[in-house]
């Protein structure tokens, strides 16, 4: 067997490419169908724990019991079932801390322990993205495979990729989207190159997989044709770019001192997430808008609720805060999941916002304001994780519409150039100067002119 092993992993050190391309198809079908079964799982949770509300068995507002047990359950589960720590929190951060310090090493079983912990989690209300729990399950089943044939580290980190971009690729159904951000999440001002063939090819057969069972409707739906922006609209799209800045440097800030404070707070680690969870049912009977992934509520905001009324801004600048402080207390007291997918929520609320403040100012300026909640959404997403490209194209993808590409590029672009001292993954890094996983490829001389310049 170890015999095999060898041959196996010689195979793809030395004959180099379509192996590669090949083992990549093959981590893709694989994951493809993990997403399909944590789609399942978590729509399965959510509709048996939401019945006895849905029937009437209960009053409304004990449903605010919910996320402490689901968060009193996964704190449980994680720290004294599974004995798997690196599971809670956003996956995605643990995923680019596993490419730059641990050589693509991820534990075998954190793939079915975050899998478990975040549909409990996500079911119970808590507010979270499902990105964050299956890219960091792709890569977990990526990092195993590599593993079992004692593939050298460079491989690894790889493949882990080519395992997040499956994930990603099918849970949001954007093959594309997917194997950029995989790439580009790493750095905040670069990509990982190398492993951007391995990533398309594992995210788009994922994709397929997915989409087999899943069918192939956008998951933002009726999402109306818009039409080129003029220039008006155009310089609106910067102005957005611009009122974006505040709003991630509050939810990146909140964040982390959310996760600060459960850290260091003298506690069992088991019962945070359930502390966690009691904040969030507070929020949630106010605004349960934001229970979840929350894509319903853009929904129908896109299906004409952007504010026409300074109440309706009011409004939605509520459900804005509440959403990001019900992120913070879920993912920073240890529930299991991401902060990928309130991003965008967040995003698309702001964007509603800022079209609701022009329309009431400037009515009949700007032809369709419901535009800037995708503008909102990709350049939201674009400054707080440091992935413009992967942004754009993931709006794109999930709405099913490419007609607002030079706004959407526009105002990712500029919140990119007001928010580059902050972003909300710890682990990313400025580039592959400063990654531990290449400190072995660049010129010595060169690594030392870099490392001076950083020490001044």
């Amino acid at each position: 067997m170890k015999q095999i092993q060898r041959t196996v992993a010689k195979i793809f050190v030395v004959n180099g490419y379509l192996p590669k391309l090949g083992l990549a198809a093959v981590i893709g079908f694989i994951i493809g169908l993990v997403a399909v079964l944590f789609h399942i799982a978590l729509d399965t949770a959510a509709t048996w724990i939401s019945m006895p509300w849905s029937l009437d068995l209960l009053p409304w507002w004990s449903f605010g019991f919910v996320p402490v047990v689901g968060g009193l359950l996964v704190g449980l589960f994680i720290h004294k079932v599974a004995h798997a720590p690196e599971t809670a929190g956003q996956g995605t951060d643990r995923m680019i801390n596993s490419f730059h310090n641990q050589g693509g090493n991820i534990r075998a079983r954190v793939a079915p322990v975050k899998f478990v912990a975040s549909v409990m989690t996500l079911a119970s209300g808590g507010s979270a993205g499902y990105e964050g729990p299956i890219s960091q399950i792709g890569s977990g089943i990526a990092s195993t495979i590599c593993k079992y044939f004692k593939m050298p580290r460079m491989l690894r980190g790889q493949f882990m990729l080519a395992g997040t971009a499956a994930g990603l690729g099918a849970i949001f159904k954007a093959p594309l989207a997917g194997a950029l951000a995989s790439v580009e999440l790493l750095y905040r001002e670069d990509f990982e190159s190398s492993a951007f063939a391995t990533s398309i090819i594992s995210s788009v057969v994922s994709f397929t997989v997915y989409i087999a069972f899943l069918g192939t409707a956008p998951i933002i739906s009726g999402v109306p044709v818009f039409p080129f922006t003029n220039v008006v609209e155009l310089f609106a799209c910067v102005l957005l770019g611009v009122f974006c800045v505040p709003f991630s440097y509050l939810y990146v800030r909140c964040y982390f001192a959310s996760e600060n404070r459960f850290n260091k707070w003298a506690i069992p680690l088991w019962l945070k997430p359930a502390v966690g969870g009691a904040f969030i049912s507070f929020i949630i009977l106010g605004f349960p808008e934001v229970s979840g992934g929350g894509f319903f509520f853009i929904d129908d905001i896109m299906a004409g609720l952007v504010p026409r009324s300074w109440w309706g801004v009011l409004f939605l600048s509520q459900v804005l805060i509440a959403k990001i402080v019900a992120t913070a207390f879920t993912v920073g007291s240890g529930g299991s999941g991401g902060v990928f997918g309130p991003s965008l929520f967040i995003g698309g609320v702001v964007g509603a916002i800022f079209g609701g403040v022009v329309d009431i100012l400037f009515p009949g300026v700007v032809r369709m304001p419901e535009m800037f909640i995708l503008v909102g959404m990709a350049s939201f997403f674009a400054g707080a994780m440091k992935a413009p490209i992967a942004g754009v194209v993931l709006v794109c993808e999930m709405t099913g519409s490419y007609s607002l590409l030079p706004g959407l590029l526009i105002a990712a672009v500029v919140h990119m150039a007001f928010s580059r001292n902050w972003t909300i993954y710890k682990s990313q890094v400025l580039n592959k100067f400063a990654s531990a996983a290449h400190r072995r490829d660049v010129d010595r001389e060169l690594l030392k002119a870099y490392d001076k310049i950083a020490g001044e």
